[in-house]
């Protein structure tokens, strides 16, 4: 094989690797938008993946996604947004310690969304149905996977990171004695329905 032949061959060889494969798509760097003033949130998890990756020559256009929104859900009476978010930081926090619950799983998100029916953790549930491009709610995003295409999809003009890392139970207890509510951590029994069984990657 002459040099010119090998070189050719090297270009193609690197275009196909450039074109398969598609790591890169996990490192994107998600950005906060802008919200309005509704008061119904929920729990929203995501997950974009391409199904056959492991193949020689996948389809570029064969994308599975995990779309997977909650029930919506307002905080507690008095409650401020960027407290109800705390508490909602220090519960992921408490859940995803269990060893069955992968951190940012789809388990984490439904685990949480269990939990939030818990009434003496004072949050409301809203019995109305939402779709997904819904104005009247506001999105609390757990995203996992291909963060690239997360970004080129119709839901990531509203994301926004309401997570906050390392909240204690000392500020926790603390933010419901401003609301003169008692805090009580999570007990893992029956009362508690998806706990038992059932969250851009990070949080």
């Amino acid at each position: 094989m002459s040099l010119k032949d090998k070189l050719s061959k090297f270009k193609k060889d690197l275009s196909t690797s450039i074109q398969f494969n598609r790591d890169y798509e996990f490192e994107a760097i998600l950005e906060d938008h802008p919200i309005g003033n509704q008061n119904i949130y929920r729990l929203y998890y995501v997950d974009f993946h391409r199904i056959g990756e492991s193949w020689r020559y996948p389809d570029p256009y064969n994308i599975g996604v995990v779309n997977w929104p909650c029930k919506p859900f307002m905080l507690p009476n008095g409650m401020t947004r960027e407290d109800g978010f705390k508490v909602l930081s220090y519960l992921t926090d408490f859940i995803e310690k269990r060893k069955e619950i992968e951190p940012c799983s789809l388990k984490s998100v439904r685990t949480l969304d269990g939990v939030l029916d818990l009434e003496r953790f004072g949050f409301t549930r809203i019995n109305i149905q939402l779709p997904a491009e819904s104005e009247d709610v506001i999105n609390l995003f757990t995203v996992s996977g291909r963060l690239l295409l997360f970004k080129k999809s119709k839901l990531y003009p509203k994301y926004f990171e309401w997570y906050t890392e390392g909240v204690t139970l000392e500020e926790v207890k603390n933010i419901y004695n401003k609301y003169n509510m008692e805090f009580q951590d999570i007990k893992w029994t029956d009362e508690t329905k998806e706990e038992n069984h059932t969250r851009v990657l990070k949080k």
